[in-house]
């Protein structure tokens, strides 16, 4: 009777398994240096100084919650899965053939290539002057190194973006490449997430109490950064040491900014809220209440109506540029006739309309809009290519010039947006 196999125990399965690591470390250590080299300089590098190399070798991108900061299994686990896949297909070319290797690899493996002299020089090994000087040239190239933690960081910050809402949860992700210390021999890559929630107030407006979100976005470099706006940019007067005020946002305004935001990111769009009143443009509406200006990219896209509430701004709606009651929208109005029915009707009052691959096609609604001050939503169909999400399924424009014909008797001469933004400017 055939005696029956043991299973191999777990001690050996490891043992297995980290054998495996390192032979498929040591492939790649070859490869990576005898094509930065140009030659086969893998082979004179003695085989205890490539043992020290592996042993002290950079290890894989390890992710933890920042101190003090909780971050759910979810999400943990959702982090891990999205930076190994991108990490995987984002590459790094090795000179001097342009042979490319993934993120992932160099973080490890490149980097690991740096200390081969190093080791040589402290074992104290003889007849390496060869090898030494062909790694010369990769090792002194801080350019590979600092153009491969520059695609991991932004890798990190789109992670951070992508992850964040600001009526949830707002994150964003920090790298540290740590040297050995006297406890330790490997070198180590750290990823540590942090996290904060917007706080969330009650704001008595009009005899209503009205829930709302303090505004603010997290970044790689800076973390958490709360908005705040001086009333000087306000002109508001009588405000003792021009004192910041933090910045809140109704949930009635958030609902509105995602109805006529669609088309791209969430996430995206939420960002450029904070971009935007970074360098805030404040005007009034034709009935004097305070606008700031919505920018995607630089663009024009539409405005925040606020109030002073004590000593907070509370964001009241939000208006895309060709909606009735913003200057532009208004004046769109006078040009052209067309109500606030036949805008929602015509869906001219939402980004998503504007993703028209034929939007530039037609020299009248060209016009039509640029006379308004519109022609910001035709640039940035250019400009959103990575974060749009959805494209209008046909354009709306055809069917807006036969609106605009059939009211031509109504419709007086067109007024250019600079008569009308000039007087309502601060």
């Amino acid at each position: 009777m055939a005696q029956q196999k043991k299973k191999p125990s777990g001690h050996q399965l490891k043992a297995i398994a980290d054998a495996k690591h390192k032979n498929e470390f040591m492939r790649k250590l070859k490869l990576m240096v005898n094509t930065c080299c140009g030659e086969d300089i893998y082979s004179l590098i003695p085989t205890r100084a490539l043992d020290t190399v592996y042993l002290i070798r950079y290890h894989s991108l390890k992710i933890t919650a920042a101190k003090g900061h909780v971050i759910s299994a979810a999400m943990m686990a959702e982090v891990k899965v999205d930076l190994a896949n991108l990490l995987k297909h984002e590459t790094v070319e090795l000179p001097p053939s342009g042979h490319k290797i993934s993120l992932a690899d160099f973080m490890t493996v490149g980097l690991s290539i740096y200390s081969i002299t190093v080791v040589i020089d402290a074992l104290k090994i003889p007849n390496t002057n060869k090898v030494n000087s062909a790694l010369l040239q990769y090792c002194m190239d801080e350019k590979i190194k600092v153009g491969a933690v520059a695609q991991l960081l932004n890798i990190l910050e789109s992670i951070g973006f992508g992850n964040s809402n600001i009526e949830t949860r707002l994150y964003w992700l920090d790298y540290t490449m740590k040297d050995p210390d006297e406890n330790k021999v490997r070198l180590d890559n750290y990823i540590k997430i942090y996290t904060d929630v917007p706080k969330s107030i009650k704001i008595k407006i009009d005899g209503v109490s009205r829930p709302a979100l303090r505004l603010g976005w997290a970044r790689l470099t800076s973390g958490m950064k709360w908005l705040t706006l001086k009333p000087s940019l306000l002109n508001i007067s009588g405000v003792p040491d021009d004192q910041p005020m933090e910045v809140y946002i109704q949930s009635h305004a958030l609902h509105r900014f995602r109805e006529r935001t669609e088309g791209i990111y969430d996430f995206a769009a939420q960002y450029y809220i904070y971009e935007s009143f970074l360098k805030p443009n404040v005007c009034h509406d034709r009935n004097h209440n305070l606008l700031i200006e919505y920018r995607i990219k630089g663009l024009k896209t539409g405005y925040f109506r606020f109030d002073i509430v004590g000593n907070i701004v509370v964001l009241r709606t939000f208006l895309f540029l060709t909606n009735s009651g913003t200057p532009e929208g208004d004046l769109l109005g006078k040009n052209t006739g067309l109500k606030v029915l036949d805008k929602n009707y015509l869906a001219i009052d939402k980004l998503s309309t504007f993703m028209s691959s034929d939007i530039n096609k037609n020299e009248q609604v060209n016009k039509i809009f640029s006379d308004a001050g519109c022609q910001s939503l035709f640039e940035l169909h250019e400009m959103l290519g990575n974060i749009c999400i959805k494209h209008s399924d046909q354009s709306p424009f055809t069917l807006m010039l036969d609106y605009i014909r059939f009211n031509e008797t109504q419709i007086p001469e067109p007024i250019i947006v600079e008569q009308l933004i000039e007087t309502a400017t601060i």
